[in-house]
């Protein structure tokens, strides 16, 4: 057995699917290459937990791997984009709602990681409820410039979002998160279409 797909994800062999799960989530966060542009190690590190993730995390060829890793029918990532081809937007699945950005992949709006107290800023973006009801985008101010966010139709006043690897970053390399507090405006006039709009959505609630 040439790797310990365990060993690279730091859980026991007796793993739980959710314990691997969670392991790979959190690795995944700190290694996406969204968050360490240009860093070989980290994407090199990204790829082998995603090969490691992608056989474990599948009872058929997990119990091939355990007996020896001689077929599991996968030979591993050559690139990330194989990564994110492999999954089908890996974190999209993984995480669930997600946000858009001009410079950056889709992201989770939440996620099991450590955060970086020091290196994360923290944004207030007002949206007005029919974007709150619907969905829609908003623009949020990072730490290098402006990403668009995509919010989910019925995003609650006050939510908060993460904009992971958009914060400010140390001479190390490590970047914090950008977390985004949601402010829903309520329209103090309705026109009249609005009003009659609104009636009937409630008469049908």
């Amino acid at each position: 057995m040439d790797r310990d797909y365990y060993a690279d994800l730091g859980v026991a062999r007796n793993a739980t699917a959710d314990e691997i799960g969670k392991a790979f989530r959190k690795l995944a966060a700190r290694y996406h290459p969204d968050r360490n542009p240009g860093d070989r190690t980290a994407e090199e590190k990204f790829k082998r937990i995603a090969e490691a993730y992608n056989v474990l995390r599948d009872p058929k060829t997990r119990a091939a791997y355990d007996r020896g890793g001689a077929d599991t029918a996968f030979r591993g990532f050559d690139t990330t984009e194989d990564v994110f081809s492999q999954f089908g937007d890996i974190f999209g699945d993984l995480f669930g709602a997600r946000f858009r950005s001009r410079a950056y992949r889709r992201w989770p709006d939440e996620f099991d990681v450590e955060p970086e107290p020091d290196l994360d800023l923290h944004r207030e973006v007002t949206i007005s409820v029919f974007t709150a009801m619907l969905g829609g985008t908003v623009d949020v101010p990072t730490a290098e410039g402006t990403a668009e966010m995509t919010l989910p139709a019925g995003t609650q006043p006050e939510r908060k979002f993460r904009l992971a690897g958009q914060g400010r970053s140390d001479f190390t390399g490590r970047r914090g998160d950008v977390i985004v507090t949601v402010h829903v405006e309520v329209p103090r006039r309705l026109t009249p279409a609005q009003r009659s709009l609104l009636e009937q959505a409630r008469r049908n609630h």
